[in-house]
This record gives structure tokens, sequence and C-alpha cells, in this order.
């Protein structure tokens, strides 16, 4: 009898140790998931693997490794899906777009929000680029097209109707999926030249001149559209593409990567200038969920805007030491 009473006082005990070892699993899952769903984890390990021949020490990091965070992920109050970033040029502030709700949103250089512009029957807007004068245009991905628009003077806020806006089609890739489409934009007044990003399969570079034309005469026969692809030929092949901006001082192109969590410097020759990357491995700085847009301003801080919420401000190590250092007497 004694060995069915020991059968039975161990019975419990497995029963427990099986259900310790499915609450352990279905917890590993879930950080897994989340890991994965906020952070592509899994995505970055295959990039990591993919990637790792051809490590970053072989790669100039240019002037863009010594950029310090100033502001590290703010999250901007009433805000949702941020999915690009513009200087505003003259007006001296950056421009936000959303694209769930459909919005422009203007910003101080602290994140602080100063208007809103509803932006009325526009579609999936990702990239936005100030052009001047009061004129912007923003990327409709799902629609594959380009629409210009002009917002009133002053920071008052309010709506913009796509009915207003002059529509440019950029059916370049009808059979490519709708998700991964034209994601970013940046304007180069010097060069009058806007550049569009296709997001991936494949990534693609485009150049769009003849854009003062258009804003200040509303002639669109000026316009003429180049593939430059060939410009993106430095980059690793997993990076994605999810935003441009161009450097007012040097020319070169910043080419920001939400999975790969870096942003590229290329010269108009093709060569990569520097790599700066974003997934925490300078100091304290926490990984980018999904960085969307990315711009520069005159003093060369870069702004970057991360799905849901975030902001971001880095400064060049030398500037930024210099705002910490006491004034002397």
């Amino acid at each position: 009898m004694t060995p069915v009473h020991g059968l039975a006082a161990e019975k419990p005990s497995s029963r427990l140790r099986v259900l310790y070892w499915t609450l352990g699993f279905c917890v590993a899952a879930a950080i897994l998931y989340a890991g994965d769903h906020h952070y592509h984890l899994g995505h970055r390990l295959q990039v990591w693997l993919r990637d790792a021949p051809a490590a970053d020490h072989a790669v100039p990091t240019g002037q863009l490794q010594d950029y310090v965070v100033e502001i590290d992920a703010l999250p901007l109050a009433e805000v949702q899906n941020l999915s690009g970033l513009a200087w505003g040029d003259a007006e001296g502030h950056l421009v936000a777009v959303l694209n769930k709700p459909e919005m422009l949103v203007i910003l101080d250089r602290d994140g602080k929000q100063l208007a809103k512009y509803h932006l009325q029957d526009f579609h999936d807007t990702e990239g936005v680029a100030a052009l001047g004068n009061g004129w912007y245009v923003v990327v409709e991905e799902r629609r594959s097209q380009l629409a210009f628009f002009r917002v009133p003077p002053g920071r008052s806020g309010g709506e913009v109707r796509h009915v207003d806006a002059v529509i440019l089609g950029l059916d370049l890739h009808p059979s490519a999926p709708s998700n991964l489409g034209f994601e970013g934009l940046a304007y180069d007044p010097q060069a009058d030249a806007l550049y569009v990003v296709r997001e991936d399969t494949p990534v693609q570079l485009y150049e769009i001149t003849g854009i003062a034309s258009l804003r200040d005469k509303g002639n669109m026969s000026a316009l003429h559209i180049r593939n430059r692809s060939e410009l993106l030929s430095g980059l690793r092949p997993s990076d994605d593409l999810s935003s441009v901006e161009v450097d007012p001082r040097s020319g070169n192109l910043l080419f920001l990567s939400e999975r790969g969590q870096r942003l590229t410097e290329v010269r108009r020759d093709g060569r990569i200038a520097g790599v700066r990357r974003f997934d925490g491995v300078f100091g304290s700085e926490t990984p980018m969920p999904q960085a969307e847009g990315v711009t520069i301003d005159p003093d060369r801080r870069l702004y970057i805007v991360s799905e849901p919420n975030l902001f971001y401000r880095f400064a060049p190590a030398a500037s930024s030491a210099e705002r910490a250092a006491p004034a002397s007497r």
C-alpha cells in the first residue's frame, strides 16, 4: 500500500510542474511577441545574421556618429501615428504629418505643438516636405500620389481640403503592395528638387525637378521625374527606407531605416559618408519603436519622429557641449 500512497503523493507535484512550465512558456511567448511587435526583434536578428559579414566598422562613420541625444522619446500629447517630418525653413518650426487621422501638426524645436491642420479627404499620408511660401507636399502612400497644397500664413490651425490640392500621380510600381509604396519626402531648394523614397520591395529613390514652377505658377509641365536609385547601392541589403532628408550644407542625402534603426548619409556620387545608429547602443538611448521621419535644422540638429507619438532631437557633440558649458565671466 505504501507505494500506492507514494504515487498518489507524486501526482499533484507533477501537475504543478506541468502548470509552471505552461505558464512560463506563455509568459515567454508574450514577451517575445511584444518585443517583436514593438521593436521587430525577429527581423533585427535576421538583419544581424545577414549583415554580420559587412560590419559597421568597415563603413565611414563621419560626423553623424558624433551626434548626441538631447530629447529622447518625448511623447507628444494628443498625437498618434506620426509618419513624417520636415523643417519649416523660413518659418523656423517643424512640420509633422499623421496618417490616422490625416493631419498636419506644427511643432517648435522642443516638440511643443503650435497648430494643427486637418487634412480633409486625404488618405494614408506618410512623408511631408516644406516647399517655401507656405506650400507643402505630402505623399499618399496607398494612392501612390503626391498632394501639393498651401497653408495660410500664421499658426491658427484649420483645415486643408484635398479638392484644393494639386495632385501628381506616381504609378511607377502598379503591381507592388500598396502599403510598401512611397514613404518619405525631402525638398532641396538649391537644386529645386524633390526626393521621394519607396519603402521596400524594392527600395527606390526618385528625383522630381521643376517644383518651383509648380509652386509659383501652377505649371506642372515643367516637372521631370528621374530614377536615382543608383545612390542606394551602398545601403545594407536589409534596410528599408522610411524617410529621406537633404543636408542643406553638404547637399548629402540622409536615409532613415525603420527596420535597421539607422540614419545613413550618402554623397551625391553614392558613397557612404556617415552612419548613426538608433538601436540603443549609445549610452542610455532607447531603441526607436518605429522611426518614420527625419529632418535637420539650420543649426544642424537632427529631429526624428517615431510611431506612435515619440519625438527625438540630436545635436552634434560640439554644439551640445557648448550649450552645457557654464558661461565665462
